[in-house]
C-alpha cells in the first residue's frame, strides 16, 4: 500500500509532533486505566507488545474479542491486565473455573452506544490505521465496528500508522486531529486462511444455497460454510451484501457478476460491512474499492436497518440448539461465557425484513459422536438466540423450517435433522418433557442417499411447478390438510372405507417409512414457509409379497395434470433400481382415473378380483408388444 497517494509519504514531516515511539505512546497509558484495543485481523500489535513491556500495572483491556496478541498480556501477572470482551473465543479457564477473561453480554449493535454514554468508559483508544492522505484523514481501514466509538469518546487516542492496512470507503476516516499520538508501525495485517471443509459442510452448505433466492441480500459469518456456500450461488442473480464482515469468499461471487447490490433499498450498488477478516487477497480487494463501504456497527448491525432490505438472508453457526429452536453459539470447552457477535442483530433483522430468512447451521454431532441436537442445554450454557428469531435450521441431514411451528412441531423438524444414531433418544427425551404426543412413535425415514436421488423441481400442465421429495416425519400437518381436501368419493378409492377423520395416531404412520418398508412420495408446491402437499404416492412390502403395493393420491383440484402418471412412473423408476421384479395396485373398479393410468402402463398386466377389488401385478421385464417403459425423469 506505499505510496498510495502522492504525498502521503511526507505524513511523518507534516505530523511530526504527533509522532513518537511505541514506547512513548504505551507510556501515557496510566495504572487504572481501561484501554480500548483494534481487535481480530486489525488488532495494533506493535502498541501491544510496547504496553506488555511498560511497568503498568491495573489496567483494563476492552476489546470485541480478545486476539491473539492481547491474550498474551494474561501471562504477564493476574492482576497486571485484565481483559473485558463482548465475544469469547477459546479463553483459557483456570483451576476456580474462571475465565481469564471478562464477557460483556451486549449485542454488537448496542456496544457504541455504551461508548457514547460512558457506561462503558474508554480512558485510551489504542488502534491500527492508514496512512495520513493528503486531506489530514486517516481510514480505519479493515476494523470500523466500535472502533470509532472508541476512539471518538476515549480521553486520549493513540493510532499505529501501518501502511500495508487498506484504505476503505464509507464512514471510516479520522482527522489526525483526533489522534494524540502517532506510532510509525509497519507491520502485516493478520490473516485468518480457509478453514478445512468437511463433508459435514459441504452438505450443510448445498442445504442452505437452496434457501437463498434471487435478490436476496446476505450476511454469512466466517466459518466453513461461507467458503462452501459460494459454489452453490453461482447460478443465483442480482444478490446483494449486508453483513458484519466482509471474508475472501464473497469476492468470487462479485467477480462472477452475482453480487451487484442492485436490490437494496439503501446503499444501493454497495457492499456493506463493519470490518475485514481474511487473507491479504481480500484486504488488498477492499482498498480503495468504490464497492464496498465499512460503517460502524450500530448503523450496520442495526436491526431495523437490516430489516429495510427485502429478503434479507441471514446464515449463521451454532454450538447447539435445543428442541425447542433456542440456539447456544460458542465452543467446546467454554463455560458460561459465550458470545455471539452480530448473529443476533442480524437473526433479529432478518426475521423482521419482509421476505427475510434467518438460519442456523449446525453439524449434527460434535467431534466426540455426540449430537449438537439436544432435548436441554447444560446448566452452564448460555441461550444466545430465543426461539422466536430461528427460522431455519440446517444440519447435513436437512433444514429444518422452525417459523409459525407449535413446540411439538418444532421438536418433530429438529429430530428429523439430527444425525440418526441420536434421533431415537431424543423423541424419548421429547416424550418425558411432554414436548410431543405420548404416542409418538419413532422416526422412520429413508436414506438421505434416497432423498438426494428423488429430491427435484417439475413442471406439470399449466405451468405447475411443484417440488417432489420422500416423505417425511414431520409431513404430518401436510398429509392431514391433504386428507381433508380430498372428497368423498376419492378417500373411499384410497382408502377403500368412507373414512370421515385421519387422526395422529394413523397419520404418523403413513409418514415414518423406512426403505425396507418401501418409498413414499409427495407432491408440494409454493414456497418453503408456506408449502403445501397436493399429492402422495408409495409403494409398500406387504405379507411377505416380493411385489410391493403401489398407491397414488391426487387433490382433485390438481387432477388432469400428469401428477399421478409421473408419481407412478417415477416409482416405478426407483423400484427398478432397487433390485425389484414389479408391482401391484389393488383399485376398485370404479376408480376410472387409476385404473387409466395403470392401464396405460407399458407392461403386461395379470388382474385378479380380490376383497371387492381389482389386483393389477406386473413384472417389469415383461413389455407389451411395441411398447416402452416411462420413466419419471
Amino acid at each position: 500500500m506505499k505510496g498510495q497517494v502522492m504525498g502521503v509519504r511526507d505524513w511523518k514531516k507534516r505530523f511530526s509532533g504527533k509522532l513518537v515511539t511505541a514506547e512513548a505512546a504505551a507510556a501515557q497509558v496510566k495504572n487504572g486505566d481501561r484501554i480500548f484495543l483494534g481487535s481480530m485481523c486489525a488488532e495494533p500489535r506493535l502498541l501491544i507488545r510496547a504496553l506488555a513491556a511498560s511497568a503498568r500495572d491495573d489496567v483494563e483491556i476492552v476489546q470485541f474479542k480478545t486476539g491473539e496478541e492481547a491474550s498474551k498480556l494474561l501471562s504477564l501477572g493476574k492482576w497486571r491486565f485484565r481483559l473485558k470482551s463482548f465475544f469469547l473465543g477459546r479463553e483459557r479457564v483456570d483451576e476456580t473455573g474462571m475465565s481469564s477473561a471478562d464477557y460483556i453480554p451486549l449485542f454488537h449493535s448496542e456496544i457504541p452506544r455504551f461508548f457514547k454514554n460512558r457506561r462503558i468508559p474508554i480512558d485510551v483508544a489504542m488502534v491500527q490505521v492508514t496512512e495520513p492522505d493528503r486531506f489530514g484523514q486517516v481510514s480505519l481501514g479493515i476494523s470500523v465496528d466500535i472502533s470509532r466509538a472508541a476512539l471518538e469518546n476515549a480521553r486520549t487516542v493513540i493510532a499505529q500508522v501501518n501502511p500495508r492496512m487498506p484504505r476503505t470507503l464509507g464512514n471510516t476516516f479520522v482527522p489526525v486531529e483526533r489522534i494524540a499520538y502517532l506510532v510509525d508501525g509497519e507491520e502485516e495485517l493478520g490473516e485468518i486462511g480457509e478453514l478445512k471443509l468437511t463433508d459435514a459442510d459441504r452438505a450443510i452448505a448445498r442445504y442452505c444455497g437452496e434457501l437463498i433466492e434471487d435478490g436476496a441480500v446476505l450476511q454469512v459469518g466466517f466459518a466453513g460454510i461461507s467458503q462452501a456456500l459460494i459454489d452453490h450461488l453461482r447460478e443465483r442473480k442480482e444478490l446483494g451484501v449486508h453483513s458484519e464482515l466482509f471474508t475472501d469468499s464473497l469476492i468470487d461471487l462479485m467477480e462472477a457478476g452475482v453480487v451487484t447490490n442492485s436490490t437494496k433499498r439503501f446503499f444501493r450498488g454497495k457492499s456493506l460491512a463493519t470490518f475485514c477478516l481474511g487473507t491479504r487477497r481480500v484486504y488488498d480487494y477492499v482498498h480503495d474499492n468504490p464497492l464496498f463501504e465499512f460503517h460502524p456497527s450500530d448503523l450496520v448491525l442495526n436491526p431495523a436497518f437490516i430489516a429495510a432490505n427485502e429478503r434479507m438472508t441471514a446464515i449463521n453457526i451454532a454450538l447447539q440448539v435445543d428442541l425447542r429452536g433456542q440456539v447456544r453459539q460458542g465452543s467446546l470447552g467454554w463455560t458460561a461465557f459465550e458470545g455471539s457477535g452480530g448473529d443476533q442483530d442480524f437473526m433479529r433483522g432478518a426475521a423482521l425484513s419482509p421476505g427475510g430468512r434467518s438460519i442456523i447451521c449446525l453439524r449434527s454431532t460434535d467431534p466426540k459422536g455426540q449430537s449438537n441436537i439436544v432435548a436441554n442445554f447444560g446448566p452452564k450454557a448460555a441461550v444466545i438466540m430465543n426461539r422466536g428469531d430461528v427460522h431455519f435450521v440446517v444440519t447435513e441431514f436437512g433444514a429444518a423450517f422452525l417459523g409459525g411451528k407449535s413446540i411439538r412441531e418444532r421438536a418433530l423438524a429438529l429430530v428429523e435433522v439430527a444425525h440418526p444414531d441420536h434421533r431415537d433418544s431424543l423423541i424419548d427425551q421429547a416424550r418425558q418433557a411432554g414436548s410431543v404426543y405420548p404416542d409418538q412413535i419413532y422416526f422412520r425415514m429413508a436414506s438421505p442417499q434416497l432423498r438426494s436421488r428423488v429430491r427435484r423441481e417439475v413442471v406439470f400442465k399449466g405451468g405447475l411447478k411443484a417440488h417432489i421429495r420422500c416423505a417425511k416425519p414431520t409431513d404430518v400437518t401436510m398429509l392431514r390438510d391433504l386428507f381433508y381436501n380430498l372428497s368423498e368419493s376419492s378417500v373411499y378409492f384410497r382408502y377403500f372405507s368412507p373414512r370421515r377423520t385421519m387422526p395422529h395416531r394413523n397419520l404418523q404412520q403413513y409418514v415414518n417409512l423406512s426403505e425396507e418398508q418401501g418409498v413414499s412420495l409427495v407432491v408440494t408446491i409454493g414456497p418453503r414457509e408456506n408449502r403445501r402437499m397436493i399429492a402422495e404416492g408409495r409403494f409398500v412390502f406387504e405379507r411377505d409379497d416380493a411385489f410391493p403395493d403401489v398407491a397414488l393420491m391426487v387433490e382433485e383440484n390438481y387432477q388432469g395434470r400428469g401428477i399421478g402418471t409421473f408419481l407412478l412412473n417415477y416409482l416405478i423408476e426407483i423400484a427398478k433400481e432397487r433390485g425389484i421384479e414389479g408391482l401391484r395396485a389393488d383399485v376398485l373398479a370404479t376408480n376410472s382415473p387409476m385404473m387409466k393410468i395403470v392401464e396405460r402402463l407399458p407392461y403386461v398386466m395379470r388382474t385378479s378380483l380380490s376383497e371387492g377389488a381389482l389386483e393389477m401385478r406386473f413384472r417389469f421385464d415383461e413389455i407389451k408388444e411395441g411398447r416402452q417403459p416411462e420413466t419419471g425423469s
